[in-house]
């Protein structure tokens, strides 16, 4: 699995990143003169600029390797968007990107944090832990942040999963927001899954679940179908400017895009 390296500290990337998403219209000139016009979603291209001011030599050795084994624009990699919710569906729990347990039951429509109603009852009826999972095409030796909502009326602990690791936390009746942050140390792994469980019998309400290949939760991002987790990404150059500022300090702007609608 070919994937752009995270940072020695377990950053998603260095400030500033700059992203910026392009969308193409159709224009189709009719004999009368007149237009008819529409989305070509095919046409979305991501792109993003990297600013890596202060890269270690290994940090930035991991970078050229990659640059190599993909022969610059040519090849492709995973990239882990550094400024995304890496989970689809985040906050519909019923989607098919998501996996309840047998015997949990989810009730969506409510109320959450931001005043509406986009919040999801969990109730376990089943007589070992259970919540609900997603599994992510992520390296397994990554670090990822798993945040999300939790309150609970029934006094449950919420456990936040991040493949073999997991924490719990004592929910309240005002909504908290949870994270827990985990390396799996799964190397050559190419898969993780995240998720949240309650005990036997026990009642959550959740919302917002976010992951992010880094240290701690930033501001929440709502996702539907497609999340930030892109498998088709390339450098947006054959050519990579380093400077070397000094023995162990390098600067480069990296560029990458994806045309993944």
């Amino acid at each position: 699995m070919l994937v752009f390296p995270q940072l020695t500290t377990g950053a998603a990337a260095l400030y500033p990143v700059t992203k910026q998403g392009l969308q193409r219209t159709v224009v189709n000139a009719l004999a009368d003169g007149s237009t008819v016009v529409y989305a070509d979603p095919d046409g979305a291209i991501a792109g993003w600029a990297l600013r890596a001011t202060g890269l270690t030599l290994a940090e930035w050795n991991a970078i050229e390797s990659l640059f190599q084994q993909t022969a610059g624009m040519a090849g492709t990699f995973t990239f882990l968007d550094p400024v995304g919710n890496l989970l689809l569906q985040s906050e519909n729990f019923s989607a098919g990107a998501w996996t309840a347990g047998a015997l949990v039951q989810l009730t969506a429509g409510i109320g959450d944090p931001f005043g509406t109603t986009r919040a999801t009852r969990l109730v376990n009826t089943g007589q070992a832990s259970a919540g609900v999972t997603q599994i992510l095409n992520v390296p397994g030796n990554f670090q990822y942040c798993l945040s999300a909502w939790a309150r609970t009326t029934s006094g449950s602990a919420v456990t936040l999963v991040v493949a073999n690791t997991s924490k719990s936390f004592a929910a309240g009746t005002q909504w908290t927001r949870v994270y827990f942050s985990s390396n799996p140390g799964q190397a050559g792994a190419t898969t993780v899954t995240f998720g949240a469980q309650v005990v036997a019998g026990g009642s959550v309400e959740l919302f917002g679940m976010q992951v992010e290949a880094q240290l701690g939760p930033s501001d929440y991002k709502i996702t539907g179908g497609a999340g930030g987790v892109y498998p088709n990404a390339r450098f947006g150059s054959d050519q990579i400017t380093v400077t070397a500022q000094g023995t162990d300090v390098y600067d480069a702007v990296i560029q990458i895009v994806s045309t993944e609608s």
